[in-house]
């Protein structure tokens, strides 16, 4: 395209050939596209079908989606406009409002590209089909996906190395007092553990956490219903004894509903990275990765940011946002036509002032959308294989 765009039609099919030998004749496709409000388009789209039919290669229809139905339009530019901190009025800021960009059904597809040509049509939609056969996906869901724990030498599987570590912390933790109730709820714990193929999980969690206390780092004494396992406390991952206040490792691990267990570790924020470096060279660093986590719009922040984007005066945007219930201004959706139905005020607003009602719309249709990207402060995934064995 950039080729095209520099009007360099020599370089551009040297750029086309170059691909087809890289991928294979029957793997190489030149994608087109139908946006003719767009100057730029309008001069690509016929030299790259110049271009398929001189080379012979295979062209593909597709359409830029960036929102659900034509009528997001005008949300999609709010959020737009939102994200680059300008309002709808500003000259050359990034908007795509200049054409649809919604996914299309077939028919406004046949209807959009129509102007190219039946035969181009035929072509770019039989292959676009071909495509869309060739694609195979199947996502194994519900399966525990553990990484395997290095086991020292003379230990031929988890729950052998398990126990051991667990009775030499049943010596540490109770020494002489071990009565015949801790060894019930021992062996207990330790038969449920078993039926559930959860124990590379407690070495996994008891080796990063081991090695953070031995390492100085601060660790929190565990929370939730992770205080109520015996072997969690055996294995120095709690500092609770769950016989002492009698609590029930069912809520922790239940062989009749089985999910995975849930330890709530703490650690101490200066030093977190360091437990994430040696969980990173203990199993890969390409097994192991931090996850995302999105900032949403609520539905006071949506009226607000909203608000900024349509150029109302803060003072404006304020008055509507604080008619919103408190108790609903969470990061899911529906809250503020909730709010409309429940709150008067906010309603009589809607109602009267067009202002409002133009600001309401368009917030309610940010409302839940992710703002911004980050990285979670603490959850990390580590895997068996390599994460792009699964992502």
């Amino acid at each position: 395209m950039f080729a095209i765009m520099a009007k360099n039609y020599a370089k551009a099919k040297d750029i086309a050939l170059e691909y087809q030998q890289i991928f294979g004749v029957n793997n190489y496709f030149l994608e087109i596209q139908q946006h003719p409000h767009i100057e730029d388009q309008n001069i690509v789209t016929p030299q790259i079908i110049k271009l398929a039919k001189e080379l012979n290669i295979p062209m593909v229809a597709t359409q830029d989606s960036h929102y659900a139905k034509s009528d997001d339009a005008h949300a999609h530019d709010v959020l737009l406009a939102v994200q680059t901190g300008n309002s709808l009025d500003d000259k050359d800021r990034m908007t795509m409002r200049d054409d649809n960009f919604s996914i299309l059904s077939v028919e406004e597809m046949f209807e959009k590209f129509k102007p190219l040509g039946e035969d181009i049509i035929l072509e770019a939609f039989e292959n676009t089909c071909k495509i869309a056969d060739r694609c195979n996906v199947e996502i194994s869901l519900g399966k525990t996906l553990l990484p395997n724990f290095p086991l020292p030498e003379g230990y031929a599987d988890d729950m052998t190395f398990l126990r051991k570590l667990a009775e030499e912390g049943l010596e540490r933790r109770f020494g002489s007092g071990i009565t015949k109730e801790i060894r019930e709820r021992f062996e207990y714990e330790m038969g449920v553990i078993a039926q559930t193929g959860f124990a590379s999980y407690f070495l996994i969690v008891q080796d990063f956490v081991n090695w953070a206390k031995s390492n100085g780092i601060v660790v929190g004494p565990g929370r939730g219903s992770a205080a109520g396992s015996l072997v969690a406390y055996l294995l120095n991952i709690t500092n609770i004894d769950p016989l002492k206040y009698n609590l029930l490792f069912e809520r922790f691990l239940n062989p009749e509903r089985i999910s995975m267990p849930d330890i709530d570790m703490d650690f101490d924020d200066a030093r977190r990275d360091e437990v994430l470096a040696y969980v990173g060279q203990k199993y890969g660093k390409d097994h192991v990765a931090q996850i995302i986590t999105f900032g949403t719009m609520a539905a006071r922040g949506s009226i607000r940011d909203a608000g900024r984007a349509l150029g109302f005066s803060y003072d404006f945007c304020d008055q509507i946002a604080k008619l919103i219930p408190i108790a609903v201004n969470t990061d899911k959706t529906g809250h503020l036509k909730k709010s409309l139905e429940t709150v008067a005020e906010l309603k009589n607003l809607y109602d009267t002032n067009p202002d409002a009602k133009a600001l309401i719309d368009a917030a309610s249709k940010l409302e839940g959308v992710a703002r911004h990207s980050s990285t979670h402060a603490c959850a990390v995934v580590i895997t068996p294989e390599p994460l792009t064995e699964y992502l």
